[in-house]
């Protein structure tokens, strides 16, 4: 005869102390953060758990997990993966989690990268700076894979944080695209016109988050590498350098896309180089998240 598990030993009685132990210790999401880890623990889709409210679980390897995630630590560094655009990405403290805002950025180089592609005959170069996990990178690989495999586009990923571009490669590879993508440790630009080109498109999500506000350590900045998400004093010093950088850097007519913060529009336009043109994306709550600069020929 096999013994009937008890109710904290069951998917809706784990799920119910779950929540309760979340909600207690602030998480904006208690019902999603429990599902999503019982679903990590039992190894099923989330689908699943909500479908068999009576299966048994391992109760004593589920409070750890609740435990962390009760501690602060971000869901997608206790599974280890963050779903992304269709994208199974691997992460963990060496690169920022992927963020659904960050998918706006992706669409917007696709759609750039497709235009120029269409308009122009020679071979283009995208750029990613402060690629991080890579995320957007495998995005516009896996998306231009045929071009970049006859050489009409080279995508280059780059980051200042040699961790960060180990577990990008990782990610390139685990989605079959490492051998098309040109990885290096670079600061913003500066290997362009050495041992880079220049670019044509530039993609970049630098660290926006003002100094004092990531010294807060509240809730994943307490666990995502600093390197990833300060901005300095006015969160604007990594844009403010890429910037000046643009004349020198990218190629003539280049068009640049930048996530920023909330209500840093006004700020990074004005930092725009002399004659370039200048365009703010809002996202699906109708706030600014990109700042689209194209260069001068």
């Amino acid at each position: 005869m096999t013994d009937t598990p008890g109710p904290e030993g069951t998917v809706a009685g784990g799920l119910t102390s779950a929540m309760r132990r979340l909600r207690d210790a602030g998480s904006p999401s208690p019902r999603l953060d429990a599902e999503l880890l019982l679903a990590y623990l039992t190894g099923q889709e989330r689908s699943w758990v909500l479908a068999h409210p009576e299966a048994g679980i391992d109760s004593a390897a589920f409070d750890p997990l609740v435990a962390r995630r009760a501690a602060g630590e971000p869901i997608a560094y206790i599974r280890g993966f963050k779903e992304w655009r269709s994208l199974h990405m691997k992460t963990d403290a060496r690169a920022l989690i992927p963020r659904p805002e960050t998918e706006l950025l992706a669409d917007r180089a696709m759609d750039e990268i497709a235009v120029r592609m269409a308009r122009d005959d020679g071979p283009l170069v995208a750029w990613e700076v402060a690629t991080g996990s890579a995320a957007v990178a495998v995005a516009l690989a896996v998306r231009f894979r045929s071009a970049l495999m006859v050489g009409r586009l080279t995508l280059i990923a780059t980051d200042l944080s040699p961790e960060a571009l180990e577990l990008a490669a990782e990610n390139l590879a685990a989605h079959g695209v490492n051998g098309l993508v040109t990885v290096e440790c670079a600061d913003l630009l500066d290997p362009a016109r050495g041992s880079l080109p220049r670019p044509d498109v530039v993609v970049a999500n630098l660290p926006y988050v003002a100094s004092a506000e990531v010294d807060t350590r509240q809730g994943s900045l307490g666990y995502e590498p600093r390197l990833a998400l300060d901005g300095g004093p006015d969160g604007l010093t990594l844009l403010r350098r890429l910037l000046a950088d643009l004349p020198t850097r990218s190629a003539p007519g280049a068009i640049v896309l930048l996530e920023i913060g909330v209500g840093q529009a006004d700020a990074i336009t004005a930092l725009a180089p002399s004659g370039a043109s200048v365009s703010v994306v809002p996202d699906l709550g109708g706030l600014d998240r990109i700042v689209r600069v194209e260069m001068p020929d």
